[in-house]
């Protein structure tokens, strides 16, 4: 994950911390070349006070924070083309250059995303999922496409998912749930006027919440209890279409229905192979 990442999904920093983060971030290039003494002496602090913030942000120490920003910065230098992920084209742009961008875009978005998996999160999310009685994915505009693409891959493996539309039905789904549901919700922003009430409701009914959207969207923290974090690099508002945040959706919800099957493969893939005849009647070649 990057430093930038690190540091936006700590939300417990001092303003001390604050400081030594805007200092790092503001002066990379010079971090890779000082000893933790030097960058001490610069800010007026305290080496122990380096040292707590690295550890808070995930690092072993003060030069396992270097390392990764050298790395980043090498990664940088590779990868020079920047990529305008709200306007990824331009008018004067053909259509291999379209196809070339958007290739592009969606590598970025996936490899973004793929920074963001916490390995041992998402298997208890596969699981928490594969145990359920009863799957709801409540979404709306474009994810509902990707929600119904969630549903069809599990039936495939007979599993029924709800995926109910409209406000109205959304509400009575969540009236109707139990213990025995789990919820899925898909939000980019997070900030999607629907979420409020209904995650609210399922916490009061002890349903177990998954909200999935970009990194530190996670604004109703008291009542979900996953939040898988995907590429946050689009807009919310000034962008061209959701490239971005549709193909990062669309890889997580295929990365947790690739955990889901594996958890049983063998009776998934039975299951499959004895359904060929019944759902594919197409003549034999």
């Amino acid at each position: 994950m990057k430093l930038e990442k690190r540091i936006e999904l700590c939300d417990s920093m001092t303003p001390l911390e604050s400081e030594i983060a805007s200092y790092i971030l503001n002066n990379k290039d010079e971090i890779t070349k000082l000893k933790i003494q030097e960058l001490a002496d610069i800010l007026f602090i305290s080496k122990s006070a380096i040292h707590r913030f690295v550890k808070k942000i995930g690092f072993n120490g003060f030069n396992d924070l270097k390392v990764s920003i050298a790395k980043e910065n090498a990664d940088l230098l590779e990868n020079n083309s920047y990529i305008n992920v709200n306007y990824p084209f331009q008018e004067k742009d053909n259509p291999r250059q379209i196809a070339f961008k958007l290739l592009e875009l969606y590598e970025k978005a996936i490899k973004d995303t793929f920074e963001y998996v916490d390995l041992d999160q998402i298997k208890a999310v596969s699981q928490l999922i594969d145990s359920a009685d009863v799957i709801d994915v409540y979404t709306h505009a474009h994810n509902s496409n990707i929600a119904e693409n969630f549903q069809d891959k599990m039936l495939t493996i007979g599993k029924s998912v709800n995926c109910p539309s409209s406000f109205y039905n959304q509400r009575l789904t969540v009236l109707a749930s139990d213990q025995k549901h789990v919820a899925i919700i898909l939000s980019y922003s997070g900030k999607a006027t629907f979420i409020l009430p209904i995650v609210k409701k399922l916490y009061e009914k002890g349903v177990k919440v998954i909200q999935i959207g970009k990194a530190g969207s996670n604004y109703y923290s008291q009542y979900v209890t996953y939040h898988l974090s995907i590429s946050d690099s689009e807009n919310n508002r000034d962008r061209m279409s959701q490239f971005s945040s549709h193909i990062a959706m669309q890889y997580i919800m295929d990365v947790l229905y690739g955990c889901i099957y594996n958890e049983k493969r063998r009776k998934n893939t039975k299951y499959i192979y004895d359904s060929i005849d019944y759902m594919d009647d197409r003549p034999k070649d």
